[in-house]
C-alpha cells in the first residue's frame, strides 16, 4: 500500500478570511463515505491505489498529454466506476483549482448554485472551496444541505488522490434555458482561461427495465450493442457543440443522467473555440456494470473523456527530428535490403510525446509531386512505432503507385500528426484547413489539410474531390446521410538535402 501521496493532504479547515474577517469555517463532511467510498483512510486510500494502477494498466502506459482543458468521468460507487473514473483523473497536471460540475438526483435545481461551503472533509482529509471563484463566478450560494449529491462528491477522493494541492469549485448544473447556458458557459470560460480545469460529473446508458430503457433485448449481443451507444454518445460530445449531443439525446432516448453538467461542459469548450484554439475530445475509457457484475439487466455505462486544445497533439522540434530520421533510415533500409522491419527511434530517446498515439500519415514526394501517401486515423501503437509502419506503407501500399524502388530517384518524406476526429453536424461546417474523413455507407475517403492549400481547391471543390476519391458521386459530401469528420494536423517534412538521406534538420 502506498500512502505517500495521502500524507500531503491537509487535516480539517477550521479558520477562514472572507471579507477581512476571520469565521468559523463551514466544513462538510461527505456523508458518502462508507456507502459510495470506503468510510476508513487507509482502507480507502488502498482502493485507490487499486483503481489507479488498474487504471495505468489499461491505459497501456500512454502517459497525460499536456493543456487538458476537461473531463467527464462518472459517479457510481468506487467498486463499479472507480477504475474509469481514475482513468480520467490520471490525466490531471496537478491544477491550483478544479471546478467540479454535479447535478442532483433528488431533487430539482434551477439553473447553476454552488454550495455554502469552505471545506468539504473526506476520510482522507478537507479539500478547500475555492471562495474566491465561486465570487468571480457569481451563481447563486445555497445551503449545502439542499445540494448535497454523490455525483459531486464522489468525485472529491480522486481529486485528492491525484491533485491533492487543488482546490474546489463545487456547482450543481440544473435547467438551463439557452440564454442561461450561454451566460453560463461564458463565465466559466473565463476560469478555464485562467488555468482552471472543468470536469462533469456523469454515468451513460442506464439499461434495464429498473430504468425505464430497454432499447435492446438483454441477449449474447447486449455487451457489443451498449458499448456502441456509448460510442456513438462519444462521437456526439466530441463534437463540441449542445446542439449535436442534444440531437443524439432526442432521438435514443438515452438515459445519460447528467446531461446537464455534459451540456454546460460543451458550451463553455465552445466559448474557448469561438475566441481561439480549437478543442478535440479524446476518448479515454468505457466499462460497463453489466461487464463488473455479469449481468446486464440492470446495467450502467462509465465514460472517461478528456478535452484538449489541439496544441497537445504536437510535438517539439527536437521529437519531429527523430521521427523524420526514423521514417528516412526506415526507407532508406528497404530500398537498400528490401526490409520490411522499420527503424524505430532508440528506445533511450523516445520522450513522453513520442510515446502518445495519434493518428499519422506519412507522405512521399518525388519533385514536390506526390509519390505516396498512407496513414492511420486512429491508432493503438505510440509514435515511435507508428511513424515507421506508415512509412513503409506509404512507400509499398499505396494503390495509385507502385512500390519504390531504387530507380525512382530522390524523394522526400512529411509526416502529417493528427488530432482526434471531430464529427460536424454539416458539412457548411466545414472550413478551409481542417482535414476531413468522409463516410457514406461503406464508402470512405481522407484528405489532409495541406491538401487544399497544394492545390489552390476552395471548400466545395476540397468537398467534391474527397467524395470521389471515396468512388462517390462529387455532391456526395451533400447526401443527408453522409458524415464529415474534421481533424488537425502538425505538419513537418525533411529539408530538400534530406533526399540523399544525408540531410539532419527537420523543418516545419
Amino acid at each position: 500500500m502506498s500512502g505517500g501521496w495521502a500524507a500531503r493532504i491537509g487535516n480539517t479547515i477550521l479558520w477562514v478570511a472572507l471579507a477581512g474577517r476571520p469565521l468559523a469555517a463551514q466544513v462538510h463532511e461527505t456523508p458518502f463515505a462508507g456507502k459510495w467510498f470506503p468510510a476508513g483512510r487507509e482502507e480507502l486510500i488502498e482502493v485507490l491505489d487499486r483503481v489507479f494502477q488498474a487504471a495505468e494498466e489499461r491505459a497501456g502506459g500512454v502517459r497525460a498529454r499536456k493543456h487538458l482543458k476537461a473531463l467527464i468521468a462518472p459517479h457510481a460507487a468506487i467498486q463499479y466506476s472507480g477504475v474509469v473514473a481514475a482513468s480520467a483523473y490520471r490525466l490531471l497536471e496537478r491544477p491550483k483549482n478544479v471546478i467540479v460540475l454535479g447535478f442532483s438526483h433528488r431533487r430539482p435545481v434551477e439553473g447553476v448554485v454552488a454550495p455554502r461551503l469552505e471545506a468539504y472533509v473526506t476520510p482522507l482529509g478537507s479539500v478547500a472551496v475555492n471562495r474566491e471563484a465561486l465570487a468571480e463566478l457569481g451563481f447563486p450560494i445555497r445551503a449545502e444541505r439542499e445540494l448535497c449529491d454523490h455525483s459531486l462528491e464522489s468525485q472529491l477522493p480522486f481529486l485528492q488522490r491525484a491533485a491533492p494541492e487543488a482546490s474546489i469549485t463545487p456547482l450543481y448544473v440544473g435547467e438551463l434555458s439557452a440564454g442561461q447556458l450561454e451566460e453560463a458557459a461564458g463565465r466559466l470560460a473565463a476560469r478555464l482561461r485562467k488555468g482552471d480545469v472543468l470536469i462533469a460529473s456523469s454515468d451513460f446508458t442506464h439499461y434495464g427495465k429498473a430504468y425505464g430503457y430497454l432499447p435492446y433485448p438483454n441477449d449474447k449481443q447486449i455487451r457489443v450493442r451498449l458499448f456502441r451507444q456509448a460510442m456513438l454518445a462519444f462521437e456526439e460530445i466530441g463534437s463540441i457543440r449542445v446542439a449535436e449531443f442534444d440531437r443524439y439525446l432526442e432521438a435514443t432516448g438515452d438515459t445519460i443522467c447528467g446531461q446537464g453538467p455534459i451540456r454546460l461542459l460543451l458550451a463553455t469548450l465552445s466559448r474557448l473555440e469561438g475566441a481561439g484554439e480549437e478543442i478535440y475530445m479524446e476518448p479515454i475509457d468505457y466499462m460497463a456494470s453489466g461487464e463488473l457484475t455479469g449481468d446486464y439487466s440492470m446495467s450502467v455505462g462509465y465514460g472517461a473523456l478528456a478535452f484538449y486544445p489541439s496544441s497537445a497533439f504536437q510535438i517539439g522540434a527536437e521529437d519531429q527530428r527523430k521521427l523524420l530520421a526514423s521514417a528516412r533510415r526506415t526507407l532508406n533500409r528497404y530500398l537498400a535490403e528490401r526490409a520490411h522491419d522499420g527503424v524505430k527511434v532508440p528506445e533511450a530517446e523516445r520522450s513522453a510525446d513520442l510515446e502518445q498515439r495519434s493518428g499519422v500519415f506519412v507522405t512521399v514526394k518525388k519533385n514536390g509531386e506526390l509519390r505516396g501517401c498512407v496513414g492511420a486515423l486512429v491508432t493503438r501503437k505510440p509514435l515511435w512505432e507508428t511513424v515507421p509502419d506508415r512509412t513503409l506503407a506509404a512507400m509499398t501500399a499505396d494503390p495509385r503507385f507502385p512500390p519504390l524502388a531504387p530507380g525512382d530517384g530522390p524523394v522526400t518524406l512529411e509526416i502529417s500528426l493528427l488530432t482526434p476526429l471531430k464529427k460536424v453536424g454539416d458539412w457548411r461546417q466545414f472550413r478551409l484547413g481542417k482535414g476531413a474523413l468522409l463516410l457514406l455507407e461503406d464508402k470512405s475517403a481522407t484528405l489532409l489539410p495541406q491538401v487544399a492549400s497544394e492545390t489552390g481547391w476552395n471548400r466545395e471543390q476540397f468537398l467534391e474531390n474527397l467524395a470521389r476519391k471515396a468512388g462517390l458521386d462529387g455532391s456526395a459530401y451533400r447526401h443527408p446521410r453522409a458524415r464529415i469528420y474534421v481533424f488537425d494536423a502538425q505538419v513537418f517534412a525533411e529539408a530538400p538535402e534530406w533526399a540523399d538521406g544525408a540531410g539532419q534538420d527537420a523543418r516545419r
